[in-house]
């Protein structure tokens, strides 16, 4: 399943060479907030030096640059899960601050070029489409963030959560997509359309890693943690 990475990531990898080779790791270092500047640091002194599991940071990359990519579960350990949870917090943060105010900017530079009934078409499908990401991301905290952190002996994190949602937020994606592409009047540039389908198309493939990194690295350290509880 796993396609070949363009660099065998490791822990001697310099950290340009790992940027250079797989640019799209870069939120990871922004989600995470590891501190620049690198020189030739490689990512094993990287992950020491901020404290960060390296075997952990390299599964993560490697699911970030290929979203076909499962870790191993042999390469898995229980002590892994709450700095798996406290990445997927920090991705939630810089969806709501980093990620979606900037759809939103770029949507207020459309409405400005556009007409009164446009207008109020778009806003309405942006805002549940925010909506949704938003009370999906209060629902995971909820159900599967707040119910591992608290378990001792049995865990009851309703994963179901996170096994439908994305097929929902690629349909309303497309919504929007449809809207900016074909039903926009053309007083709207086109540099304008390109820009905020380029970020919402970026958020929808980033969700998709996330999804991926809780249905394939969280549940399985899940799993894996509740083990050594038995």
């Amino acid at each position: 399943m796993n396609r070949r990475i363009a660099t065998p990531l490791s822990p001697d990898m310099n950290i340009f060479e790992l940027i250079d080779s797989e640019p799209s790791v870069l939120s990871i270092f922004s989600r995470l907030a590891i501190r620049l500047p690198f020189g030739d640091m490689s990512i094993g002194d990287m992950c020491l030096r901020d404290g960060y599991s390296t075997e952990l940071f390299l599964i993560l990359c490697s699911m970030h640059a290929d979203m076909g990519y499962r870790p191993a579960v042999s390469d898995l350990r229980a002590d892994m899960l709450p700095e798996v949870i406290g990445y997927l917090r920090a991705s939630h943060h810089y969806y709501a601050s980093h990620m979606l105010p900037h759809a939103s900017a770029h949507l207020e530079d459309i409405l400005a070029h556009a007409d009164s009934r446009s207008r109020k078409v778009l806003r309405r499908f942006y805002d549940d489409y925010t909506r949704y990401i938003v009370d999906h991301f209060q629902k995971e905290e909820e159900h599967i963030f707040m119910v591992i952190n608290s378990a001792t002996q049995r865990c009851d994190a309703d994963f179901s959560i996170i096994d439908t949602p994305h097929t929902d937020i690629d349909d309303r994606t497309n919504d929007i997509a449809s809207l900016v592409t074909k039903s926009l009047p053309e007083t709207v540039p086109t540099a304008l359309r390109c820009a905020m389908l380029k970020d919402i198309y970026a958020l929808r493939d980033d969700l998709r890693r996330h999804s991926n990194i809780e249905m394939h690295l969280l549940k399985p350290l899940v799993e894996i943690y509740l083990t050594t509880k038995e």
